[in-house]
């Protein structure tokens, strides 16, 4: 079982070196408890897929530790960077197509990758001692519900990461907001945490496919065939 330590210095400390290492944590953020690894440990990353069950095709976020972080990671354009600044730190993801600094092993081979920075500082504080962005997703088994509560985390993985960190119940029983804007139009992957109101607000253009499958079947016919803007 996984060692368990309230949130605080020590933690973040032990957290970060863990991930240096490659290894797993169990970390809070604004929304669910996400397991994170360096996007630069490959077995990190596949020890992330096998404990979950995730499916081979559903590529990782990265969680930033500074928003001057987000044109080293994806091609960002005006509009990602305009919204970047007025929607960061925020439970909202953006996905872009990703620059070569990104593992293919991360983003499964679409050709994109999904950015966010979060408001929590123990989250932020990891990154920015480990130095780069982490590569994450939410702490269970995939397709069981969101992760408020640590002691899912616990149940879920507690026996696979190398360390989970508590911070008490999450405030928000929900997912990051995901917008794609690597289509013609912005496309809303997924409603979560973040108000859609407020996405309208900013881009009222928003394709909303309520079903998801459109949205699916177009991500998936990249796999393989990445393109890459000039």
């Amino acid at each position: 079982m996984a060692e368990l330590m309230k949130s605080g210095p020590e933690a973040v400390r032990k957290a970060a070196e863990i991930i240096n290492a490659g290894g797993t944590v169990v970390v809070p953020t604004d929304t669910n408890y996400n397991v994170v690894t360096s996007p630069f440990s490959a077995r990190g990353v596949e020890r992330i897929f096998e404990m979950k069950k995730r499916e081979s095709l559903s590529p990782l976020t990265l969680f930033l530790g500074d928003s001057m972080e987000f044109s080293q990671y994806a091609y960002t354009s005006p509009l990602t960077e305009f919204l970047a600044k007025r929607m960061w730190p925020g439970m909202v993801s953006f996905v872009c197509w990703q620059r070569p600094s990104v593992p293919h092993y991360v983003t499964r081979g679409f050709g994109t990758v999904a950015c966010t920075l979060h408001q929590n500082a123990v989250h932020r504080e990891i990154a920015h001692l480990v130095g780069t962005p982490l590569a994450g997703t939410s702490a269970n088994l995939s397709g069981t519900g969101n992760v408020p509560d640590v002691r899912k985390a616990v149940e879920h993985l507690g026996e696979h990461v190398d360390l989970v960190i508590d911070a008490g119940v999450s405030a928000v029983d929900n997912a990051n907001t995901i917008i794609d804007f690597t289509f013609d139009l912005p496309m809303l992957a997924r409603d979560g945490a973040y108000p859609l109101d407020e996405v309208l607000r900013y881009l009222p253009d928003l394709i909303i496919d309520k079903s998801k499958n459109e949205y699916k079947a177009l991500a998936k016919q990249r796999v393989g065939r990445p393109v890459i803007p000039a």
